[in-house]
């Protein structure tokens, strides 16, 4: 996947003809068009209905369009204990008909997705070539959106009345040249730490501090404790995520 998102002229595909309500065809139409945000329509069992572009480069990077995306599933993109913790997910927000904002890192960006399930009621079922010729799963609208640090994912508008899961896995793309102890050090840099506080915190020395520091800058080639502290930030790293699986 690629970490370069920015706006694309590819068109948004036209919608699955099984939403039959103009007002959800009219939110996604809305949101869909957006090039700063990802929508998609999943089953329950991670198969891809329809994705706006942004979407397909969250899921494949630039190499594919939406068109291509469509009709793969989660499993062919992604490690199976990723899979799993977003399949239980859309189960879950299927079943109790209650959304989840989930956040979590992928290729060492931040990232939060808000699944809505949709009325079953409110849409036909998709043609049957759609949903491979099986039983018809629940669709599940997955709205993602890449959120640095400086921006509090739990404080936007779409978190409201949500379930909140923090991801238990976690890919850290350039990052993940960086031991637990050291992801600790530059979330806390991140959060704008001096050296001092930081030893506190891990109960450490300011030299022990220092040398982790140091180690840091060298493994991501970045000299500058303000620069360091920035890349934590873009990446909205936080203490947790340290000792997190990583995929």
């Amino acid at each position: 996947m690629s970490a370069n998102h920015s706006a694309t002229s590819e068109s948004v595909p036209p919608l699955p003809s099984g939403l039959a309500v103009d007002e959800l065809k009219g939110v996604f139409a809305a949101i869909g068009a957006d090039p700063m945000i990802g929508v998609a329509i999943l089953g329950e069992d991670g198969r891809i209905f329809w994705v706006n572009p942004q979407m397909a480069k969250l899921f494949f990077g630039d190499k594919k369009t939406a068109a291509e995306a469509m009709g793969q599933s989660l499993s062919d993109l992604y490690p199976a204990p990723w899979v799993d913790e977003r399949i239980k997910l859309l189960k879950q927000a299927a079943e109790t008909g209650k959304p989840v904002q989930l956040r979590s890192i992928w290729e060492g960006r931040q990232q939060f997705s808000w699944i809505h399930p949709l009325d079953a009621d409110a849409a036909e079922p998709m043609e049957p070539h759609e949903n491979h010729g099986g039983d018809m799963p629940r669709h599940l609208l997955v709205i993602t959106k890449r959120v640095s640090g400086e921006g509090k994912g739990e404080e936007l508008k779409h978190g409201d009345g949500f379930d909140k899961v923090d991801s238990e896995l976690i890919d850290l793309g350039p990052l993940d040249v960086l031991t637990s102890r050291e992801l600790e050090v530059l979330a806390l840099l991140g959060q704008g730490l001096a050296a001092a506080e930081i030893a506190k915190v891990l109960h450490r020395s300011v030299k022990t501090i220092n040398t982790h520091r140091e180690n840091i800058g060298k493994k991501l080639k970045i000299d500058d404790r303000v620069k360091l502290a920035n890349v934590a930030q873009r990446a909205g790293l936080r203490f947790a995520d340290a000792e997190k699986e990583r995929v």
